[in-house]
């Protein structure tokens, strides 16, 4: 009973069978699934790819949280400029 959602309720209170209002909005689940694989697809496509492999002037301080030490050493002076902005 838990799987059935107050839209369901509805379209069985508009005449619609239990089962079918069920495979009703088990079909508008899928497309909905469908069309946001569909826009993530076209977003990745026009996206300009990760930050993460570009030459970084500026790291937050969860990047460098997240740095090894050998990272930090060989980052430390855009580490200590980034270190100017952090508030």
């Amino acid at each position: 009973l838990s799987a059935i959602t107050d839209a369901i309720w509805k379209d069985v209170e508009s005449g619609n069978s239990l089962a079918a209002a069920f495979a009703l909005a088990e079909r508008r689940r899928v497309v909905a699934e469908e069309k946001a694989t569909l826009l993530n697809k076209a977003n990745r496509e026009r996206s300009a790819g990760a930050m993460r492999n570009a030459q970084n002037d500026y790291f937050s301080p969860d990047e460098v949280r997240a740095m090894s030490s050998t990272e930090v050493r060989k980052n430390y002076q855009k580490i200590m400029r980034s270190m100017q902005n952090w508030h």
